[in-house]
């Protein structure tokens, strides 16, 4: 069994272990800091061995002790002797700590997570519950595997209680989630956890049933502990829909403009903090507000500029399919595109662009016989799966020469499956993991024809799939065991969205004009000027050059999504935005669709200050890459630009800017 020390014990060993006991020559500055990180590591991990983490306000203390004595030794290095490569392992350490000390000062405990709220979007009741009543591989080698499950069971009672009383501190103090998300949290809780009379919690019970080789007694004593799990998993469950939901914070609605962190006590303070630590940049939340209505209005103003070239291909009327959202009964609709005093009516634009024949499988198309077929086997609607993988291997084919010149030579090649059938209805619309480019191909829960170009370029080459072959191909010769379990959503989905807008650069949707935006001809992407373009994707364009439009809206909605999440988290949290709010913003400047958009409003409300992140990360690259090109001139190259990025792996931002400029100086 697992032990851990105990608080004072930790407190002990920190000061041991860091007053030194040694009269040694000082080492190196590099072997300081590797010896630092490392030992950190070490006794990080055994501050709280139990399996689901100890969240209480003495845990968190304790935390905040090692975490500001690391941070007093890492500040007597010499950071002026390390190497550049060292330098960054050296800053991102720091802010780990600093953000780390900074959050605890704050009541994190009282939402049950130090990271996250525990809400609908982040329920980890609902994922412990699944790992504690899990099954177990019991074959004749393994016949003692449901003892160990047994203590998992316990340790997610003792969670489970601890976690109630945390909220009951939060209700006396008046720390405490809104009304409108306690709702949704209990409700999904209902639907999860509770859900078949608890059936989540008695997988690994039902099949311990079935097993030969266990006592009665401890069968028996595996029952009572998952009545235990249920009991605490219940009387949460019934506090939450009561007790705790009665006194929350605002009204419950909709229009409730009291559901944000900024109306917790210190909460905006609390705030900015959040904000700091998931786009580590720094940024006060009004200037990434401001930031994002600027953004806003100028991808606003792009996809005008589309609307107008279709218009121009099409005429200001247009008729096409349509299923209505609501009774999902199709019929022909017209689109009326211009307004009586001859304006692009945009929110009109993105209904025809969410008309039928912009999905795959809904567009009347029947594609079949194609290389993809077998692949193909594995998702519902064949003949859409087939035709989408079509697609896309088309643009990944007709890309790759141009992406290369913009890279160093990337040997690690990807694959593009479909989703299987049992998972589209859960697992979005695309993902990237270990070579695999995986896209959801169900017609009713799959990406437009028009977003093609920018989600390869986000999630596969030279996106997400680039950062994990550098990874492999190009590994530092120093990098800590420390950097290869962090993660800062700044920098890995902000390299994503740069490379969207590399897509720009590399003229995916066209040449460039004077103001750096397509023209639409001439394109390297999937648009080519010799397609038969009343059959490429079914006929829905009229030529290259509204092809290439049409696929950079796709691009401009994806940025315009990221805008948005500036100004709507900061808005709903800094500024009192309420859900209807946020998702009114987002209809109005996208072409998003209602479940899109009504999923979006809660998450951010309720995953606070992450939905920043992804245009900050972005916003540092591009201004150190517009910062390399003026100060480099004849001497800048992309493809090592792209290497120093990418080279070490995560970063924060603050980190990434440090790394950039010390290979600015080097190269001047």
């Amino acid at each position: 069994m697992k032990k851990h020390l105990s608080v004072t014990a930790c407190s002990a060993l920190i000061t041991f272990v860091l007053s030194g006991c040694s009269t040694a020559p000082t080492p190196s500055a590099s072997l300081q800091l590797n010896q630092l990180i490392d030992n950190y590591s070490a006794q990080s991990a055994q501050l709280d061995a139990t399996e689901y983490g100890l969240v209480n306000d003495q845990m968190a203390l304790t935390r905040q002790t090692l975490d500001r004595s690391y941070l007093d030794q890492l500040m007597q290095i010499d950071r002026s002797q390390l190497t550049d490569e060292e330098k960054v392992y050296f800053d991102t350490f720091r802010f780990d700590r600093e953000i780390a000390i900074r959050g605890a000062a704050f009541a994190n405990a009282r939402f049950g997570n130090p990271d996250v709220p525990l809400t609908h979007f982040y329920n980890f009741m609902q994922w412990n519950a699944e790992d504690a009543g899990a099954a177990i591989e019991n074959d004749a080698e393994n016949r003692q595997a449901y003892f160990a499950q047994l203590t998992k069971l316990n340790d997610y009672t003792s969670w489970v209680r601890n976690l109630h009383s945390q909220y009951q501190l939060g209700q006396l103090e008046q720390i405490q989630l809104p009304k409108v998300l306690v709702e949704r949290l209990y409700q999904n809780s209902l639907a999860t956890i509770a859900a078949d009379d608890w059936a989540i919690l008695k997988v690994g019970l039902n099949d311990l049933k079935t097993q030969s080789g266990y006592e009665p007694s401890f069968v028996e004593e595996y029952q009572s502990a998952v009545d235990s799990a249920i009991k605490a998993s219940d009387d949460l469950l019934n506090y939450l829909s009561t007790d705790y939901l009665q006194t929350a914070r605002g009204e419950g609605t909709l229009s409730d403009q009291h559901i944000g962190w900024g109306d917790l006590p210190n909460g905006q303070a609390w705030y900015q903090w959040h904000l700091d630590r998931n786009s580590t940049t720094g940024k006060p939340a009004q200037e990434l507000y401001s930031l994002g209505e600027k953004l806003v209005a100028e991808a606003k103003a792009e996809m005008i500029r589309v609307a107008r070239l279709v218009v121009d291909k099409r005429g200001s009327t247009v008729k096409a399919a349509f299923r209505d959202p609501d009774s999902q009964a199709v019929t022909t609709r017209t689109f009326h595109l211009v307004t009586n005093t001859g304006e692009i009516d945009l929110p009109e634009f993105f209904a025809y662009l969410n008309s039928e024949q912009f999905f795959y499988g809904r567009d009347g198309a029947l594609i079949s016989g194609t290389p993809h077929e077998t692949t193909c086997k594995a998702a519902s609607n064949q003949s859409a799966c087939e035709s989408a993988l079509l697609d896309y291997y088309a643009f990944k084919n007709n890309a790759n020469d141009v992406v290369a010149q913009y890279f160093k030579p990337i040997k690690t090649d990807y694959t593009i499956e479909p989703t299987p059938a049992g998972g589209e209805r859960y697992d979005g619309v695309a993902s990237y993991d270990n070579n695999v480019f995986t896209l959801n191909t169900n017609p009713d829960y799959s990406l437009q024809k028009w977003n093609v170009s920018t989600l390869l370029l986000h999630e596969a080459a030279p996106g997400h799939h680039f950062q994990h072959a550098y990874a492999s191909e190009y590994p530092p010769a120093n990098i800590p065991s420390y950097m290869d379990d962090i993660w800062y959503t700044a920098y890995g989905e902000g390299w994503a969205l740069y490379t969207e807008w590399l897509g720009l650069e590399m003229g995916i949707y066209g040449e460039l004009n004077d103001n750096g935006v397509p023209n639409f001809t001439n394109g390297n992407g999937m648009c080519l000027p010799n397609l038969d373009y009343s059959q490429f994707q079914g006929g829905i364009y009229t030529d290259e050059q509204e092809c290439n439009a049409l696929q950079y809206f796709g691009s401009l909605n994806e940025a315009q999504l990221r805008n948005m999440r500036l100004a709507v988290d900061t808005g709903i949290h800094a500024k009192g935005w309420s859900i209807q709010q946020a998702r009114d913003y987002m209809r109005a400047n996208s072409a998003l669709g209602d479940g899109d958009i009504e999923s979006e409003s809660y998450r951010y409300a309720a995953h606070v200050g992450q939905a920043v992140s992804y245009k900050s990360g972005y916003l540092v690259i591009k201004e150190m890459l517009d910062k390399a090109q003026s100060q480099l001139g004849d001497k800048f190259d992309y493809a090592e630009f792209h290497d120093q990025l990418l080279r070490y792996g995560q970063q924060p931002m603050e980190v990434v800017e440090e790394n950039i400029n010390n290979w600015i100086a080097s190269k001047s």
